[in-house]
């Protein structure tokens, strides 16, 4: 009985062990997390948002949206909310063709706002069935909402001219 007295208090002290390691490192990650560069994190939001947008399509536009984002759209009225901004793309989105893409540039952040801007690439099918592209620039306001996830106030693109071709 005493052996299986020992083994039990040998196996209570490694499992307890091991919780306090497990306790700590989540600390230290929390920790490592809250002193990540918020601009850096912003850069790597904006790149996840492209990505999912680029796999998911409306749906994860709309997501990256705070629930009263806004969007200004180059030659349209202003856009509020996330079922409006739904009215408003889907038939962007389901046009034949449709692809959009974009890459972040640069990034700042301070408290709980930040920006991004970059620029983008958007793909349709036209008339004649040909794939067309467009090219634009953009801005993307952050707020960091109370559950600590950024997500997007105010974006706003325009349209450019296509990239120069390299040399």
């Amino acid at each position: 009985m005493t052996r299986l007295r020992e083994r039990l208090a040998g196996a209570a002290a490694v499992i307890a062990a091991a919780l306090a390691g497990f306790q700590l490192g989540g600390w230290n990650a929390a920790v490592a997390a809250a002193d990540k560069d918020p601009a850096k994190v912003l850069m790597e939001t904006d790149r996840k948002f492209d990505e999912a947008t680029s796999v998911n399509g409306l749906d994860a536009w709309i997501s990256y949206f705070a629930e009263d984002g806004i969007m200004l759209p180059a030659g349209s009225g202003i856009v509020v909310g996330r079922e409006a901004m739904r009215r408003y793309l889907a038939p962007r989105f389901e046009a034949p063709g449709f692809a959009l893409r974009w890459a972040p540039i640069d990034a700042y952040a301070s408290g709980d706002l930040g920006y991004t801007y970059g620029v983008s690439k958007a793909t349709r099918t036209d008339e004649d069935g040909k794939l067309v592209a467009s090219y634009g620039k953009y801005v993307t306001i952050w707020k960091k909402q109370r559950n600590g996830v950024w997500r997007v106030a105010l974006d706003i693109g325009n349209a450019s001219p296509p990239p120069e071709p390299k040399k």
